[in-house]
């Protein structure tokens, strides 16, 4: 599968800081791919109305059954919010037995900076160097 490319939600102001979350999902079995596939695309699609949401990318090696995601939004009450309500909430649920060892990590990023590439999304949950 293609990644899914940077998708901007709201214009990105250059002198805004806003709150990137980037996240690495390893499942523990081809077998539960399908079924995460179809899950991403109903997360997507409630990404589509998420109020403060600025851009948002995911990123899959099916064949290593890792999936990266990458969002970016006005504030951690907007990202709190999301990650509250369903389809979100109760995927999320689903999911956590089916996974291996997660990590997600949030930090600051500069309007200024985004969108990034794939290295740049990926580097704070894989040890690499930011932007």
């Amino acid at each position: 599968m293609p990644a899914l490319p940077w998708t901007t939600r709201q214009p990105i102001e250059p002198g805004r800081r806003y709150l990137a979350m980037a996240s690495r999902l390893p499942l523990q079995r081809h077998r539960s791919v399908p079924g995460f596939l179809r899950d991403a695309m109903a997360i997507r699609r409630q990404l589509a109305a998420a109020d403060g949401l600025a851009g948002y990318a995911l990123d899959a090696e099916v064949g290593r059954k890792t999936f990266w995601t990458f969002s970016v939004w006005a504030d951690q009450a907007s990202l709190d919010a999301f990650a509250r309500s369903d389809p979100h909430l109760a995927i999320t649920r689903r999911l956590q037995p089916l996974m291996g060892p997660t990590r997600f990590e949030f930090f600051p990023v500069d309007g200024a900076d985004l969108p990034m590439t794939w290295d740049q999304m990926k580097a704070p949950v894989t040890g690499g160097p930011r932007r």
